[in-house]
């Protein structure tokens, strides 16, 4: 670990042509989220068997909270280390004073309220729980900076290596004191040791250690900067967060608990998927910003095959709900299935809609990504309340429709200005909506003569639909492109292959 002189630039991964950094980092991203994402599910697998739709709802009314004041804690400054062309140690070490001093009393003021927060939900067990979970916020701090230079500098490989380590540590430890203690407990001693492997991590990669706090020039400017990425996160919360509280307060801690286990199933892997590829797209993008024509097709390229990827497989879930939800976590949470099949309503628009961030940020438009969060979290909480007196699977259904309604809206605001002309929504949004849809409707059609048992109909479901995604793509010119990468990217894999084949032999 080293100290730097604060008017020394802090290094920028230098590329004449990021083709290679954006492959290479999508690479070591996939890698990564197939570790992650097998994690998730295996952990909504093993550990639905192992402890009760109480004990997960109790976890999920403490979520929203410390999400709510993470935001606060962050304060968008993640984003402009990553963003700023120009930083220097100085503002960085300014940053990481800043993202502590805050990040302490935030812990401090949860632990304090949380005899509050387990009077609102009636549910006095919560008070213990919050007060450790509030630790989890300090812990992700103190590697918050070094993280953001290891994404600033395109170091994918070590970040990939950073998210599946947390994954497996914290899936780990949550199985284990699961297996002993069958509690809520085991959930956030999950939590608790993952981020202080990643926290540790980060550490040992990044040689820069923080010198005494002092403000730098130009700090005021990025903390500008991240009053912007704030305000749409704090809009946003309320939009991601709203449902979890209301039912929780209306309907208790048992169904809040199916609502989590079917949103964990399906929303949360795919914002999983969505946040590790802002990492290598956001730097990426970022230098790209005075390239019109590099910065869309880079953009296009990774957003096509990310479509390719995630739609069909979302399509053939939501459809088959009543066969994958007891499939996965066990007879006993078919309850859930209702749920999860509203909820993938909204798995159809969120691939969708989760990459515009990486055109907001990039383009350094934070202002108008915060008035666009305030307009999203709006129409998203009036669907809320209305949904929720009627039941969790009404309120699921009222949040899918918003997501579709708010597609239109969000793309035309990315298309008024910047790189992405307006003819994309017609060209490359609309035909991979249409391919999405165009498959949902077909295997709900034919779901009923798919075979059993449970694991071929699954298996033969999600086959018909990259099928017939792939097919409704090649009408389209953005999708023959789309496939025509990916054909590209396999031959790629398989004469590497060969030549390590051939490699080994010799």
């Amino acid at each position: 670990m080293t100290q730097r002189n604060p008017n020394d630039p802090v290094e920028t991964a230098a590329q004449d042509s990021y083709g290679g950094t954006v492959l290479r980092g999508s690479f070591y991203t996939a890698l990564s989220q197939g570790v992650t994402v097998a994690c998730q599910i295996g952990s909504v697998i093993i550990l639905s068997r192992l402890l009760t739709a109480n004990d997960f709802g109790l976890i999920a009314m403490i979520g929203p909270v410390i999400v709510f004041l993470s935001m606060f804690k962050e304060m968008g400054l993640l984003q402009a280390v990553i963003q700023k062309k120009t930083l220097t140690y100085g503002q960085l070490n300014a940053l990481f004073w800043i993202n502590m001093g805050v990040s302490l009393s935030l812990t401090l003021l949860l632990i304090w309220m949380a005899p509050l927060i387990a009077r609102f939900y009636s549910a006095p067990e919560l008070t213990a729980l919050i007060r450790v979970m509030a630790v989890s916020m300090f812990i992700s701090a103190l590697g918050a900076q070094h993280f953001a230079l290891l994404n600033r500098q395109m170091v994918f490989g070590r970040i990939a290596i950073n998210a599946s380590i947390v994954a497996v540590v914290t899936l780990s430890v949550s199985i284990i004191w699961a297996l002993i203690s069958p509690t809520p407990w085991a959930l956030v001693a999950g939590t608790i040791a993952g981020m202080s492997v990643g926290t540790l991590l980060v550490w040992i990669w990044v040689p820069w250690t923080p010198s005494r706090p002092a403000m730098a020039p130009g700090t005021g400017e990025l903390i500008g900067f991240g009053a912007g990425v704030t305000s749409f996160k704090l809009a946003n919360f309320f939009s991601r967060n709203l449902d979890n509280i209301l039912i929780g307060r209306v309907w208790g801690s048992t169904a809040l608990g199916l609502y989590d286990r079917a949103y964990k199933l399906l929303l949360f892997p795919l914002s999983r998927v969505a946040q590790p590829l802002s990492q290598v797209m956001i730097p990426v993008l970022s230098r790209m910003q005075d390239e019109p024509a590099r910065y869309a097709h880079a953009f296009f390229r990774v957003f096509g095959l990310m479509q390719l990827a995630i739609l069909p497989g979302v399509a053939a879930l939501t459809a088959l709900a009543d066969t994958a939800v007891p499939f996965l976590l066990g007879a006993h949470w078919a309850d859930s299935a209702p749920i999860f099949a509203a909820l993938g309503i909204a798995g159809l628009a969120q691939p969708l809609a989760n990459p515009t961030g990486w055109l907001f940020i990039s383009q350094g438009r934070t202002t108008e990504m915060a008035w666009w969060g305030l307009f999203s979290a709006a129409v998203s909480c009036a669907a809320f309340v209305w949904g929720v007196q009627y039941g969790v699977v009404t309120l699921a259904l009222a949040y899918a429709s918003t997501s579709i309604a708010k597609l239109v809206p969000l793309w035309l605001l990315i298309c008024r200005k910047g790189p992405i002309r307006n003819d994309s929504l017609r060209t490359r949004i609309l035909p991979l909506f249409c391919s999405g849809l165009a498959t949902y409707t077909l295997i709900l059609l034919v779901r009923d003569s798919l075979p059993e048992p449970a694991i071929l109909k699954l298996l033969s479901g999600a086959g018909l639909c990259y099928l017939t995604f792939a097919v409704a793509l090649s009408l389209t010119p953005y999708g023959r492109q789309t496939l025509g990468e990916l054909r590209g990217l396999l031959l790629k894999v398989i004469r590497r292959l060969q030549a390590h084949a051939k490699t080994g032999a010799i």
